[in-house]
């Protein structure tokens, strides 16, 4: 039986290892680095979670869904034309605290090329979920571009930070 305390900290856990994920990328994040970050042991860690993948899993969909959030902020409406989020989306991405998260972003991508896990499952859910978000901000007819205009948002975003 999960008590609510042991959720509590296994939440805790969740939001420090995304904090470190952010700041100290996919490659560097060690068990033992994680947990340092969340300053327990990795075999603390390893108390509250079965496997390492299972937290980053839970720690970047922590990051997705505070993305999901600052994504709505910024694009508050619906029937918002796909040239619109294109603009909006990629002018925010040129703000500073969303670097880290591109950073992460392609070098979960990278992994999940490779075929990695937890990488390549995660960065498929992320693909999904916004391509609906994109979809649910569209007028009707244009519902069906979200693909594309998905796929430009992200290659600006990629040029950008090489360009960078």
């Amino acid at each position: 039986m999960v008590t609510i305390q042991t959720q509590s900290k296994k939440q805790q856990i969740v939001e420090a290892v995304a904090v470190h994920l952010l700041n100290e990328g996919l490659q560097n994040s060690s068990l033992k680095a994680m947990g340092e970050s969340v300053g327990i042991s990795d075999r603390m860690v390893m108390y509250y979670f079965d496997k390492k993948d299972t937290l980053v899993r839970e720690a970047l969909l922590l990051i997705a869904e505070n993305l999901t959030g600052k994504l709505d902020k910024a694009v508050p409406g619906r029937n918002v034309s796909g040239a619109q989020l294109v603009r909006t989306l990629t002018d925010l991405s040129k703000s500073d605290s969303t670097k880290p998260l591109q950073e992460l972003w392609f070098e979960l991508v990278g992994l999940a090329i490779r075929g990695d896990e937890p990488y390549k499952t995660v960065a498929g859910m992320f693909v999904e979920r916004y391509e609906d978000w994109i979809r649910g901000k569209l007028p009707t007819r244009d519902k069906h571009r979200a693909g594309p205009i998905f796929a430009e948002i992200e290659g600006t975003l990629m040029i950008n930070l090489l360009r960078d």
